[in-house]
């Protein structure tokens, strides 16, 4: 019996909790999952977003959350229970070796994405953060609104209204209720910033179809439930 389950979510699903048991994980294919922090204000600030070279926490061993995540639009991912994975990366050394591998790479796009905030403008990581929107979902419609892409950014609203308005009238990007659709992505990829190509080294790792996941999804063990 096969470990990994198919599993389809809608956007704005939220698919795991801060403090939250960890029963399986997800290892996504298409989409993008947003892992946010909860405010005092109620508000919920994303820390960083995954795309399909990622999978969610608890394959490192933890057992609960650290973040809340939530799909930043259609997602679809192979989900794994915990003890069936724990028990491959026993059994599979380079099951074990990927997803190390995978956490070095994370931990050092964080500390980039550190050191970009404190360094470039806000346009030039605005730039960034559309072309990661778009190597995830492709042409369509990034589905936030400048007052979200300001919280993610960490920078006043204006400060963000002020960078869509210039990439809008250059017609790199169209603007409508909600949603960014990215017209022109080697004018936008010409304003951004260096850590665009330094966090590549995460991107560039397809965790869904690689070989090593293809082994978990073969593997034996029981059938998994919810993601919760």
């Amino acid at each position: 019996m096969a470990v990994g389950q198919k599993r389809a979510f809608l956007r704005g699903q939220a698919i795991g909790a801060v403090g939250g048991a960890i029963n399986t994980v997800l290892f996504i294919e298409t989409g993008a999952v947003a892992a946010t922090i909860p405010m005092r204000n109620g508000e919920a600030v994303e820390a960083f977003s995954m795309g399909d070279e990622a999978v969610t926490g608890g394959w490192g061993g933890q057992t609960h959350g650290a973040y809340r995540l939530v799909t930043k639009s259609d997602v679809t991912g192979l989900a794994v229970d915990i003890r069936s994975l724990a028990a491959i990366i026993e059994r599979r050394s380079s099951v074990r070796a990927v997803l190390l591998d995978y956490g070095v790479r994370l931990s050092v796009e964080l500390a980039q994405n550190a050191v970009c905030n404190l360094s470039h403008r806000t346009d030039e990581r605005l730039a960034k953060w559309l072309l990661r929107q778009h190597d995830r979902m492709g042409a369509a419609p990034i589905q936030e609104t400048v007052v979200g892409v300001a919280q993610i950014l960490g920078v006043q609203r204006k400060a963000a209204r002020g960078a869509f308005d210039a990439f809008r009238e250059a017609g790199l990007v169209e603007t409508t209720r909600g949603a960014v659709t990215i017209r022109d992505r080697t004018g936008i990829e010409a304003r951004v910033c260096e850590c665009y190509d330094a966090s590549r080294s995460v991107r560039d790792i397809r965790m869904a179809p690689s070989p090593e996941c293809r082994q978990v999804a073969s593997g034996g063990g029981r059938r998994i439930g919810s993601m919760a």
